[in-house]
């Protein structure tokens, strides 16, 4: 890669009055060298960073350096180790084609009182520069904490509970992202913090027995990765059969910025393979190489951005990266950010690593499904659902505290609100609901001129083996009131609106939460994609792009946080496009909506004047990219059709 020289002026600011504390991640000393010419520096690794990086003290202003928004990430992990600075700027080398631009901003009473200039820029062909000067030295690791939340949705940088701390160099990636992490050397004490131990549980790194000082804080110690050099060596193979090899040994996946977004339908490409060459690994198509995969296994996603217009990658298990550990890494990645994979049958080694979900959908398509669009596609959902469920930075965290008897908040719950004048749908939609797994959910059904004690209401409800309140309006009330007065008796984390005559997937509110998670958007859902015209008996797939940011979502298919569905004060009060109404409203008060695959949700077209959407047959049939006779939906609806 060739870096890009900062500006003379933003140098000649850096190098004011002496020499600068850098940061790096992902970024050597000799890209340092190029993009800082003439300036003198004491730069400290992340990925290798104790808790003194700098013997220097009183810098005259600090960088961090990350080649992406991912290695950005994990420096953010660290940051409480960053020297206070007046000067400080983070330049991000390189960024993905859907990265938006960092929308910096510093939290109240931390550092934006202090603030006297700040400017974002371009950094190269896709990277960012931003350089902030203050009043007083801040915090160098607020100001990074601030850019990595820049780049993505999410409001906060934050994770639920437990509280993190990191023990030992080399632990960056198992808390990327967040600023409330911190960490000590090998034995402890965890810091303190208002007189409290700062982490609810540690990860450590240690390569012998040290012993952990702090018995107020449980400690998990994390697996050296054993090199395949010397697995192959005289009696290697015992120590691989030894090695704690399970999915709690491999670093999460940082699923808020290696996850599904930019998926590509329709590739362009052909297919790459992993492979590894002269000691290094690398993802190569044909005669040139894609992407060169770091020692530790970790991917970028820059690093996926490269790989979305592929088929597929092919993996190779046999030495395919430095350790079983690295491998197990580089492939969960890959998963997590839904790049269709095939592979020879998973050895034991990494099955242990990988985890038995996982392990089976990796072999679950052939090159012959991969051929067809949809087929990838399907396949692509399972990798990442497989790979987010077990190797996403929350879920690594909250099946470590689970095992260590820390406790963790309950997982987010949904609300499902559905309104309907039609008593004859009410036992199907229900039927759709009950359907759901992998969430917690209430369901507030709210009858819109419609009795409760109508037989097929009343048999419905009573079936019904989740959480239900019944709400009951006058059949001249408009539609928006109604829903208000329904999400009014909801409890959940997150609202979620139904249709009633609508087919919808098993996963289909697991797959839009594990969305909003990674995306952090207020509002996700996905797209009309699938309609099936009853009327001609025909099944029609619209081409929408997935996996984005968007300005609309389905009307029938979407979940919105509870907090910003009341911030909003619900839906308008009329009778007709409340979807439409709330969507941009909540763009123009600054909220995200989130766009993900529509694999999971069929919408059903009967006669016109049963819905409140109103087109002809021909409308959908003039918009499809796909159509076939009879009820034809994806295989994730489960449908057993």
């Amino acid at each position: 890669m060739t870096v890009t020289p900062v500006p003379a002026e933003v140098a000649a600011e850096l190098r004011r009055g002496g020499k600068i504390a850098i940061a790096t991640a992902g970024v050597g000393t000799a890209d340092l060298d190029e993009l800082l010419p003439g300036v003198a520096y004491e730069a400290a690794d992340v990925d290798e960073m104790g808790t003194d990086p700098w013997v220097m003290t009183d810098p005259s202003a600090v960088a961090v350096v990350a080649r992406t928004p991912t290695d950005l990430r994990r420096a953010v992990a660290l940051g409480d180790a960053f020297p206070d600075a007046q000067v400080i700027a983070v330049i991000v080398l390189e960024s993905p084609q859907w990265c938006d631009a960092p929308g910096v901003r510093l939290s109240p009473g931390l550092g934006r009182k202090f603030l006297r200039d700040l400017a974002v820029s371009r950094h190269g062909k896709s990277g960012w520069r931003v350089r902030t000067r203050f009043s007083h030295p801040r915090p160098a690791g607020e100001v990074a904490a601030a850019v990595a939340r820049g780049f993505g949705a999410h409001p906060l940088g934050a994770y639920a509970l437990p509280t993190a701390g990191l023990a030992g160099p080399g632990l960056a990636a198992w808390r990327p992202g967040d600023p409330n992490a911190r960490f000590s050397d090998t034995r402890g004490p965890a810091p303190d913090r208002a007189g409290v131990p700062s982490g609810d549980l540690a990860v450590r790194a240690t390569g012998d027995d040290t012993e952990w000082i702090d018995e107020r804080v449980q400690v998990v110690d994390r697996v050296a990765d054993p090199s395949w050099a010397r697995i192959g060596a005289p009696g290697g193979y015992g120590v691989l059969r030894d090695t704690v090899l399970a999915p709690e040994a491999v670093p999460p996946v940082d699923e808020r910025s290696i996850n599904p977004r930019g998926f590509a339908k329709i590739p362009s490409r052909g297919y790459a393979t992993l492979e590894r060459r002269d000691g290094v690994t690398e993802i190569r198509l044909e005669d040139r190489t894609l992407v060169r995969v770091p020692d530790s296994g970790g991917v970028t996603d820059a690093d996926i951005g490269r790989l979305r217009r592929l088929r597929g990658v092919r993996i190779g298990w046999r030495h395919a990266h430095g350790g079983p550990v690295a491998a197990a890494r580089t492939v969960t990645t890959l998963a997590a950010a839904g790049v269709p994979l095939l592979c020879d049958p998973v050895p034991d080694w990494a099955a242990r690593a990988l985890g038995p979900g996982l392990t089976a959908h990796l072999t679950g398509a052939t090159e012959d499904d991969l051929s067809d669009d949809l087929r990838r596609e399907e396949h692509s959902v399972r990798l990442r659902r497989a790979a987010l469920g077990t190797h996403g930075t929350m879920a690594r965290w909250r099946a470590l505290a689970e095992g260590a008897g820390v406790p963790v908040p309950p997982r987010d719950s949904i609300s499902v609100v559905m309104c309907t004048r039609r008593a004859d749908l009410v036992p199907f939609a229900l039927g759709q609901i009950a359907r759901q797994r992998g969430v917690r959910l209430e369901v507030i059904l709210a009858l819109h001129g419609v009795p409760a004690t109508a037989p097929e209401v009343r048999d419905a409800v009573a079936r019904f083996d989740r959480p239900i309140t019944v709400v009951e309006a006058g059949q001249d009330a408009p539609f928006g009131v109604v829903l208000n007065q329904a999400a009014a008796r909801a409890s959940g984390s997150f609202v979620s609106k139904w249709d009633d005559d609508d087919w919808y997937g098993p996963d289909h509110l697991a797959d839009l939460l594990l969305a909003q998670e990674y995306s952090g958007a207020e509002l996700t859902g996905v797209a009309s994609e699938f309609f099936y015209l009853q009327q001609i008996d025909v099944t029609v797939r619209r081409n929408w792009t997935s996996e984005t940011m968007s300005d609309h979502v389905a009307g029938g298919a979407f979940i919105v946080s509870r907090s910003a569905f009341e911030a909003l004060g619900g839906f308008r009060p009329v009778s007709r496009a409340v979807d439409v109404q709330f969507f941009q409203a909540l763009l123009r008060a600054g909220g995200g909506i989130y766009r993900t695959h529509g694999l999971g949700f069929v919408a059903r077209r009967a006669a016109r004047g049963r819905h409140t959407w109103q087109e002809p047959v021909g409308y959908f049939l003039a918009r499809a990219r796909d159509q076939w006779p009879g009820f034809r939906p994806s295989r994730l609806m489960e449908t057993g059709k």
